[in-house]
C-alpha cells in the first residue's frame, strides 16, 4: 500500500544499546535547555533544536533551520515539550510544544540529547531505502500544528555533499508490520530510522562561533 504524507517529526524509537526511549522529563539522558521568552518562534514536539550561536553565544536554543547545519550551527537534540510561567494564566504550566509567546521569564525546554538515540522519521519524498543507509541527511521542518503542538518536520533526500554538517545520519527503514502507513519502502513517505550526526555531544565540531 503506497504511503501517506503525513509527518510528524522525530520520534525516539530507542539507543543504538537497545535501550528504550527515555525523552521523559526526569529521564537520565534528557538535557534541560533554555528558550528565551521573548523568542517568537514556535517549536513542536519532535523538532530539531538547536543551539543560538554568534559573536556572544547566548546558550538558548532554536528551531532548526533547514540548511542550517554547519561548524558553527549543530543540533542540540530533538524537543519534547517545556516549561515556563504563562503570562496569561498567571500560573506555571508544562506544554509539549513552545507556542513562540505566553512566557514571564525564561522557558525551561526539554530536549532529547542523547548522543546515542535512534528515531523515526517519516520521509520528505523519497523513498528512502536501504541504498542510502550510511548517508547524512538535513530536514524539511514544516509547519507546526498548533492544536496538538506536533512537528510535521521530515528527512530530506540523503546527501554525501558536506556529511560533516547535516543533523541525522540514515541507520534503517521501518517495514513491519505490513500494512501501515510509512512502512511501504517502495513509495514515497516511508518511515526512516536516524540517529544523530552534527549534534553537541556527538561531533567534534566547535559548538558554536
Amino acid at each position: 500500500m503506497a504511503n501517506v504524507a503525513g509527518p510528524f517529526g522525530a520520534l525516539q524509537w530507542g539507543t543504538v544499546n537497545g535501550g528504550t526511549p527515555n525523552f521523559a522529563q526526569s529521564g537520565s539522558r534528557t538535557q534541560s535547555f533554555k528558550i528565551s521568552s521573548g523568542y517568537g518562534t514556535a517549536i513542536g514536539f519532535g523538532d530539531l533544536v538547536t543551539l543560538v550561536s554568534g559573536s556572544n553565544p547566548t546558550g538558548y536554543i532554536n528551531r532548526w533551520v533547514a540548511t542550517d547545519g554547519s561548524a558553527t550551527y549543530q543540533v542540540a537534540g530533538v524537543f519534547y515539550g517545556c516549561a515556563y510561567l504563562s503570562t496569561g494564566q498567571k500560573k506555571w504550566v508544562w506544554n509539549n510544544w513552545w507556542p513562540g509567546s505566553d512566557a514571564t521569564g525564561d522557558v525551561t525546554a526539554y530536549v532529547c540529547a542523547d548522543p546515542n538515540a535512534i528515531f523515526q522519521i517519516q520521509a520528505n519524498s523519497g523513498p528512502i531505502d536501504q541504498t542510502y543507509l550510511g548517508l547524512t541527511a538535513d530536514v524539511v521542518m514544516g509547519t507546526v500544528n498548533t492544536t496538538t503542538g506536533q512537528s510535521a518536520m521530515s528527512l530530506a533526500t540523503p546527501s554525501a555533499t558536506n556529511p560533516q554538517y547535516l543533523p541525522f545520519k540514515v541507520i534503517g527503514c521501518i517495514t513491519e508490520p505490513p500494512g501501515v502507513n510509512g512502512n511501504d519502502v517502495t513509495t514515497a513517505y516511508n518511515n526512516v530510522l536516524v540517529a544523530f550526526n552534527n549534534q553537541i555531544f556527538k561531533s567534534l565540531l566547535t559548538i558554536h562561533s
